[in-house]
């Protein structure tokens, strides 16, 4: 007759497979799914086209600059110029004032701009830089889940002629038995009894007449509870 004792090792050799197979489905599921890429290219051609408009009123209003800078120029050699009239002094310090006032607007508005265009330049080279970085952690990651499902199923080759050489020695009965246990009661057939009295599968602590059948450490008993054959170790 086969004891609790086989059966449990067969069941943490059957655990084990488990495992394997669960984080195989998790490793194989992380795959179709596929790179976890942000797609930043609408927001990353946004930040270029609103660089290339700026820089292009950039253009258009160095030029506005340049040209109002050469009036002043010219008013302010007229300005100077012994022979200007009197009358014309004040006429041509109010417009060389309005085009300094004009030209020093400008200027700042030009650093703005200019300011402007670097940040959305900076934020499309910051959108494209993200999609690359996440391209290149799921290369990773795929390496990473590859050689982790070659190892597993090693693994699982493992554990399955583990499992295979201990199944073929014990009685069908039993192991037919365990098998069917183990699909109805949540893949655990054998349940450990802890402190001497208490299953861990169900929590329920044990009656004495049961307690009693466990003194014979090569019976299946099963628990009064939730039916697993108990093991007491």
């Amino acid at each position: 007759m086969t004891t609790p004792q086989q059966l449990f090792a067969l069941q943490e050799i059957d655990h084990r497979i488990d495992d394997i197979d669960a984080e195989r489905r998790k490793a194989e599921q992380r795959l179709a799914a596929g790179v976890n890429r942000p797609d930043l290219t609408t927001e990353a051609e946004h930040h270029r086209d609103r660089a290339v408009a700026i820089r292009t009123n950039l253009g258009a209003r160095r030029d506005d600059a340049e040209r109002l800078r050469e009036r002043l120029n010219g008013l302010e050699s007229r300005l100077y110029n012994s022979n200007t009239s009197r009358r014309d002094l004040s006429s041509l310090q109010r417009e060389a004032d309005s085009a300094k006032y004009q030209l020093n607007q400008l200027d700042e508005l030009l650093l703005e701009l200019e300011g402007e265009q670097r940040t959305h330049e900076a934020s499309a080279v910051s959108a494209l830089d993200q999609m690359k970085a996440a391209e290149s952690e799921w290369e990773s990651a795929i390496n990473a889940l590859n050689a982790r499902l070659s190892e597993l199923t090693a693994n699982r080759e493992e554990a399955t002629g583990l499992r295979q050489s201990l199944a073929s020695t014990l009685p069908s009965a039993d192991l037919q038995r365990y098998e069917r246990l183990r699909r109805t009661k949540a893949g655990t057939a054998i349940a450990v009894v802890d402190n001497g009295r208490v299953c861990l599968s169900c929590r329920m602590t044990l009656p004495s007449n049961v307690l009693r059948q466990l003194r014979n450490r090569d019976a299946q008993v099963p628990c009064s509870t939730c039916g697993r054959i108990l093991y007491q170790p």
